[in-house]
C-alpha cells in the first residue's frame, strides 16, 4: 500500500509542474525492458512518459477520474534518476502501439560508449547511475540494481565443473575491479581451480533471462547474462595472499573483449579527488553479493545490505586479538548482527552514493577482503579495501 502511494505521489507532483508542454529529452530514446501494460492485452515497453503520449496526455488532464489516477499509477515502472526534471524521469508501461514514432525503437547504449578503450574510465554521465528499486522492502535486489557488479567463475583443473566463488565491479568496458585474494590464494590453489570468465548483467542464477514482477504488478524481464573470458588478471605487487594482514588485497580483471552498455551492464564509478581524502566515517553504505546466507548456502538472487564505515583506530582495536595491523589502505564497516559480507561476496564492491548534478551516483569506496568467521558477529566489522588508495594503481594498469 505505501509503495502505491508514493508512486502516485510522484506523478501527482508531476501534474502541478507542468506548464501544458511535455518535453522530450534525449535519454527518452531509451527503453528499460519488457512489460505487461494495464487494460491493453498487447505488449509493452517500460519508457520515459514522455514517449508514450496517451499516458503524457493523461497526466497532464485536470480534473481525473479516481479510474484515471488508478491507470497513471499503475502504469509507472519506475524512475531514471540519470535525468533532470521529475517528469523526465518518470517511467511508465507503455503498449507497443502507443509509443511515439521516434521511440520505436529500442536504443541500449550510445556509441561512444560501445566503442570506450580500455584504458578510458567512464565520466559520470555513464557510470555508477541507477534506477529507481522495483522491489519495496526485503534484502533482495532489483532486478536493475547495481549494474556493474558481476560473479567471477572459476574452473577446476583438469575437469569442467565451474563454480562462482567471488565478486568483482566492472569499472570500464574492458576491467573489472575485485580483490587480490580472487586471483591468488591458498584457497584456490587448494581447489585447484582458475580464474576462466566473469559473468555480467546477471541477478538470479537459476534462470536465464531474469524476469521479476513490478510494484504494479506487472511483470518485466532483462534480456540473458553474459559471460566473457578473462583475458589475464592482474594482482597488486604488494598483496601477499598469505598475510595475515591482507594489505594490498585489490586486482583487476581484462576481460578477452569489450562490454557494450546496457541498462543492465554498467561501469560503477571510481572516486573522484574529493572522495579519496574522504575517510567515510559513520557513512552508510550498499554491499552486494551472492555471498553465503545464514543457512551458509550461496545466494541464488544478488542479495544487498546496508553497513555503517567505522572509525580505522576504533577497528584496529577489536583486531587487535587477531594481532592485525591495519592502516589507511584499508577500511571497516559493518558490525551488526547478522548482517555481514560472507563467504563469495569477496572482491564485491563496498557502494556509497553521492548526489552530483542533481541525481545521485554510486562510487566504489572499497572492495570486500575479510572478516570474521563465522560472518555476522555483532560488534566485528568487516575489512575493505580502499579504493581511493588505489587510483593512480588502476590506471596505470589499463590498457586501450
Amino acid at each position: 500500500m505505501a509503495t502505491i502511494d508514493r508512486n502516485f505521489l510522484v506523478l501527482a507532483l508531476v501534474v502541478s509542474a507542468l506548464s501544458g508542454l511535455v518535453h522530450r529529452t534525449d535519454a527518452a530514446d531509451i527503453t528499460f525492458g519488457a512489460c505487461k501494460p494495464q487494460q491493453s492485452d498487447e505488449h509493452g515497453q517500460c519508457v520515459h512518459i514522455t514517449s508514450c503520449p496517451s499516458l503524457a496526455n493523461l497526466l497532464m488532464m485536470e480534473p481525473k477520474t479516481p479510474a484515471q489516477r488508478m491507470l497513471l499509477s499503475k502504469s509507472q515502472c519506475g524512475l531514471d534518476n540519470r535525468v533532470e526534471g521529475l517528469v523526465n524521469r518518470i517511467l511508465v508501461c507503455c503498449p507497443q502501439s502507443q509509443r511515439s514514432s521516434i521511440d520505436a525503437a529500442e536504443v541500449k547504449s550510445t556509441p561512444e560508449e560501445d566503442h570506450q578503450p580500455g584504458n578510458v574510465l567512464p565520466g559520470s554521465d555513464v557510470c555508477g547511475f541507477l534506477f529507481d528499486d522495483r522491489i519495496f522492502g526485503g534484502t533482495n535486489t532489483s532486478l536493475w540494481e547495481f549494474p556493474w557488479m558481476v560473479l567471477l567463475q572459476y574452473k577446476k583443473l583438469f575437469s569442467e565443473s565451474y563454480s562462482f566463488s567471488c565478486g568483482g565491479s566492472l569499472i570500464n568496458s574492458r576491467y573489472v575491479l575485485t580483490a587480490g585474494h580472487c586471483l591468488a590464494s591458498r584457497a584456490l590453489d587448494n581447489a585447484g581451480a582458475v580464474l576462466h570468465s566473469v559473468r555480467l548483467g546477471e541477478w538470479d542464477t537459476r534462470t536465464d533471462p531474469d524476469c521479476a514482477t513490478q510494484i504494479n504488478g506487472n511483470r518485466i524481464c532483462a534480456p540473458k547474462h553474459i559471460d566473457i573470458e578473462v583475458e589475464k588478471g592482474i594482482i597488486h605487487e604488494q598483496f601477499s595472499p598469505n598475510s595475515v594482514d591482507q594489505k594490498n588485497d585489490i586486482a583487476l580483471v581484462r576481460l578477452k573483449k569489450s562490454v557494450s552498455y546496457t541498462d543492465y551492464v554498467r561501469p560503477i564509478c571510481l572516486p573522484n579527488a574529493d572522495l579519496i581524502r574522504n575517510n567515510f566515517v559513520d557513512y552508510g553504505m550498499d554491499v552486494a553479493g551472492w555471498g553465503l546466507t545464514e543457512n551458509m548456502e550461496p545466494s541464488q538472487i544478488k542479495l544487498k545490505i546496508t553497513v555503517n564505515v567505522w572509525n580505522l583506530t576504533r577497528c584496529q582495536e577489536k583486531y587487535n586479538t587477531y594481532k592485525v595491523k591495519l592502516d589507511d589502505t584499508q577500511m571497516c564497516a559493518g558490525g551488526q548482527s547478522g548482517v555481514d559480507t560472507c563467504g563469495g561476496d569477496s572482491g564485491g564492491p563496498l557502494m556509497v552514493s553521492i548526489t552530483s548534478g542533481g541525481r545521485d551516483l554510486f562510487y566504489i569506496a572499497g572492495v570486500t577482503s575479510y572478516g570474521t568467521k563465522p560472518c555476522g558477529l555483532k560488534g566485528w566489522p568487516g575489512v575493505y579495501t580502499r579504493t581511493g588508495a588505489y587510483i593512480d594503481w588502476i590506471q596505470q594498469k589499463l590498457e586501450a
